[in-house]
């Protein structure tokens, strides 16, 4: 698993007026809290923007790098991270500090890997669960789980139980959560306009052998 890390400041303003500030500075206010008394930190915010970015969500261990007063490396798990609302930038950060030799639940991303049978024949690959929730050491968090797909036929699924946990990974998700399914493609139903009256008279007109219907003068007056 890659490590991922992050530089911190702990950071002495409170109060919306000097939150403002900070974050007109190019830094995003955070906390850290967990083992110990909470922390309020303030990160980069590029630093920051890309790794909340990279995780997509999922939780995975991070070492978070503790600079000047407090210094020293924090083991945490990105919980929360508040953004404005057009979604463009972050305005706040929630980090949870663990004990690496305890074990912890998290949720990881399962990515189907390979061409199931069933999608060469037509068929489409459905994402039912992105995340299987799992228990395992800090230090053992997969950054995703691959699951083979290949064999998959039309109608076939694949289940939380028939996916492969990586060594030190139990599955706690409910095992017949479904993963996976390929589906037939919906047959387009062709609907044929119905033949009037007005589009019949010209073909009876040509038809050979059939007299076309005369039109009778108008009346004098």
């Amino acid at each position: 698993m890659t490590e991922l890390m992050l530089e911190a400041t702990p950071r002495g303003e409170v109060g919306k007026g000097r939150v403002r500030k900070l974050r007109r500075q190019g830094e995003v206010p955070a906390i850290v809290y967990g083992l110990h008394e909470p922390m309020v930190i303030k990160l980069d915010e590029r630093a920051v923007s890309k790794l909340v970015q990279q995780l997509h969500g999922s939780e995975r261990l991070i070492r978070l790098r503790v600079q000047g007063e407090g210094a020293g490396d924090k083991h945490v798990i990105l919980k929360d991270a508040q953004k404005n609302a057009l979604g463009t930038r972050l305005l706040h950060v929630d980090f949870h500090e663990i004990d690496i030799k305890k074990t912890i639940h998290v949720s990881v991303e399962v990515r189907p890997v390979g061409v199931a049978t069933g999608v060469r024949l037509g068929g489409i690959l459905q994402t039912v669960h992105r995340e299987l929730a799992i228990e395992c050491l800090p230090t053992a968090i997969p950054e995703f789980i691959g699951v083979d797909v290949t064999a998959l036929p039309i109608g076939g699924s694949i289940h939380a139980k028939d996916v492969a946990m990586p060594e030190g990974v139990r599955l706690l998700s409910a095992a017949d959560e479904t993963m996976f399914v390929v589906a037939a493609q919906m047959k387009e139903e062709v609907v044929e306009a119905p033949v009037v009256a007005a589009e019949l008279a010209p073909a009876a007109a040509a038809a050979p052998g059939v007299e076309a219907p005369k039109a009778e003068p108008a009346p004098k007056t």
